[in-house]
């Protein structure tokens, strides 16, 4: 399998055997309420079977958007916390870019095998996902984004984050500190 159908086909695999079991019966309620409160969401169980979670920040828990999804994808492969300020600022930072570059929501113009050019700046499209992911992963660890990666790595502060961003050559500026600051306002 490969592909969109092939990762969708893996995702199903890997939730189907952490799913929650269903309860015996309705007249067994106070055993599976308990076992309901212990139960522990998909993205810490996953953590737990693939041996990555290796953070004492708090998890951020099932993404809920297309952003959310990237933002949770990027910071694991990155080794970062996936911590509720860190995909936060990851999802602050997409909307600051507010670019339709195919899988390039933090407009890199690094390129890819197979990438094509989104604009006249040189952001680039990419032909999949993890392309994506690889691309915008290899230009923050090029050595100029030091600051944001020290930021990212303390997964406690997402104004942090927005600061080094700010005050790095990535390009976008302070419209990071700015998304932040009406989501908060």
């Amino acid at each position: 399998m490969d592909g969109i159908a092939g990762v969708q086909a893996r995702i199903a695999e890997i939730q189907s055997r952490f799913a929650p079991r269903p309860a015996a019966s309705a007249s067994s309620s106070s055993s599976s309420s308990a076992s309901a409160s212990s139960a522990t969401d998909f993205s810490t169980l996953l953590d737990q079977a693939t041996g990555t979670a290796s953070t004492p920040t708090v998890n951020a828990g099932a993404a809920t958007t297309d952003r959310e999804k990237w933002a949770q994808d990027f910071l694991t492969r990155l080794g970062m916390p996936v911590s509720t300020e860190n995909v936060k600022v990851m999802v602050a930072w997409q909307q600051a870019e507010g670019t339709s570059a195919r899988f390039n929501p933090l407009a890199t113009t690094q390129d890819m095998p197979g990438a094509t050019r989104f604009n006249s700046v040189g952001v680039r499209n990419f032909a999949t996902y993890e392309d994506g992911l690889a691309a915008n992963i290899k230009v923050i660890n090029n050595g100029r984004y030091g600051n944001i990666l020290a930021a990212l790595k303390a997964g406690n502060s997402a104004t942090a984050v927005a600061q080094a961003i700010q005050n790095s050559p990535w390009g976008t500026g302070g419209l990071v500190l700015k998304i932040l600051g009406q989501q908060s306002g």
